[in-house]
């Protein structure tokens, strides 16, 4: 029996079989949700990207993502961070999307409805506004699919 590797060395792992050299961040760099620094080539020339990995969240991954708007200190979330591109887990790949044009889609879309009360459970977040308990951690669930039809949206199997 193998040993479950966990979802950011997954992610390394499949990134190295693209030909990317995989980076750890800064200390800073870690504090503005940047977990990985991507290097490679694009279009013949060295360049590096910074990604902020989100682990696979339940049964649900495979049609539901969490979105970060407001950290549990008030702050702003991960979908503001400082990452380039933000990377879902899913059961069987990781979905890369442009951090900026994520915000963008969902900013411009107006799928997350800000207009109706926060709901009571997570669960209940699909398109609507949740905040937990004695935090001030705004978020919401979107689509997968929502996600995978933003321009330039890329999906890796894993291995």
């Amino acid at each position: 029996m193998s040993k479950k590797i966990g979802h950011k060395s997954q992610f390394k792992e499949a990134a190295k079989s693209k030909g990317y050299k995989v980076l750890n961040p800064s200390f800073s760099q870690r504090k503005s949700n940047i977990d990985v620094i991507l290097e490679g080539q694009l279009k013949g020339k060295p360049t590096s990207v910074t990604v902020d990995i989100k682990k696979q969240n339940g049964k649900k991954a495979t049609s539901w993502v969490y979105i970060e708007y407001e950290n549990s200190k008030g702050g702003k979330g991960w979908v503001y961070g400082g990452a380039e591109f933000i990377v879902f887990e899913t059961k069987n790949e990781f979905i890369f999307v442009s951090r900026k044009k994520l915000l963008d889609h969902l900013s411009k879309s107006e799928l997350v409805r800000w207009d109706l009360p926060y709901v009571d459970k997570p669960w209940n977040s699909k398109y609507r506004l949740f905040r937990r308990a004695g935090t001030l951690e705004t978020i919401t669930q979107v689509k997968i699919s929502d996600i995978l039809c933003i321009s330039g949206v890329q999906t890796w199997q894993k291995l």
